[in-house]
């Protein structure tokens, strides 16, 4: 969201993308019915309450929770949801291919999370606020892109590989110290990009904050409603549900580099001839890494010895 303007409505979220969000919330026995729908989401639209209970190994009771825990008033009501999310977006929710081994399942169920969460992501985006933050970025002087631990901080040096190549003075930090010592050195017409899925970093949120009081444009991709959503001028809500089980790759990684990338593309347009010649520099020099480039000779030696008739 951008401060102090107009809000925004938001988009409606699919029941997908509902499901995927509150799982975190659900009691036992209703992340049951959550795996049993996820395994056939088709399926799913055809059960009776008391078949999908019996699948899931709940009772009735449980189902109805279920239903009512991703924000439908009845079974019925979430099987006519389900359908419609398969109708207009059954592309993005299965694949044609069929695995049988454990590689491949694993494989499939993690990109399609990846994808379902780019989904929801998309159905959530505030596209005022990254307007701003593209219209910030493409005019700073420099950008310091603030992110701490193992998510956020990759997030951040990401941004930075992003944006460093349209010309654009960028850093990042992850350290707390350099971090409030990067933000003291900020000026008006200079940019801050927090980055955070909690929003909740002391040490990022201060340094937006020290950053702020001395003019730099702050712009946060953050949950809302937290201390980073609160001090920055510029945030981009997003709110992604965790999964529990740690071996699987964050959710939320996937959601912010989504946003990071619209970013940086629409900070490449708003420079325009500009972007256009940072980017022709760097992947000239880039291909070039091995190639031999031949050095003009200054002796005349060989051209003559070339050209001159036999006798």
């Amino acid at each position: 969201m951008v401060k102090r303007s107009s809000p925004m409505t938001t988009a409606a979220v699919d029941i997908v993308s509902r499901i995927e969000r509150v799982e975190g919330e659900l009691s036992p026995a209703e992340r049951r019915v959550a795996e049993v729908v996820r395994q056939d989401f088709e399926a799913a639209t055809r059960f009776n309450i008391a078949d999908l209970a019996a699948r899931a190994g709940v009772s009735q009771p449980t189902v109805t929770r279920f239903c009512r825990s991703v924000g439908c008033a009845s079974f019925n009501e979430f099987k006519l949801g389900l359908a419609t999310t398969l109708t207009v977006a059954a592309v993005y929710l299965r694949s044609d291919r069929v695995f049988s081994d454990d590689v491949g399942q694993l494989a499939q169920t993690i990109m399609m999370r990846a994808a379902t969460t780019v989904r929801e992501t998309l159905d959530q985006l505030d596209t005022a606020a990254v307007g701003a933050a593209i219209a910030a970025f493409a005019k700073a002087r420099r950008i310091d892109i603030y992110g701490q631990g193992g998510g956020s901080a990759a997030m951040a040096e990401d941004a930075k590989l992003r944006l460093f190549r349209l010309g654009i003075p960028v850093s990042a930090y992850a350290d707390s110290h350099q971090m409030r010592m990067s933000a003291a050195t900020l000026q008006p017409g200079d940019a801050v990009f927090a980055i955070s899925n909690s929003g909740r970093s002391r040490a990022v949120v201060e340094a937006v904050e020290i950053a702020a009081s001395f003019g730099a444009t702050t712009v946060a991709l953050t949950r809302p409603e937290t201390p980073l959503a609160a001090a920055a001028s510029v945030v981009i809500p997003i709110t992604i549900a965790e999964d529990e089980n740690v071996l699987l790759p964050t959710p939320s990684r996937y959601a912010h580099m989504a946003v990071i990338d619209t970013i940086a593309a629409g900070v490449a347009v708003k420079l325009g001839g500009k972007g256009r010649e940072a980017l022709r520099r760097v992947r000239y020099t880039v291909a070039s890494i091995g190639i031999a480039i031949p050095t003009p000779s200054t002796d005349p030696t060989p051209l003559a010895s070339a050209s001159k008739p036999r006798e």
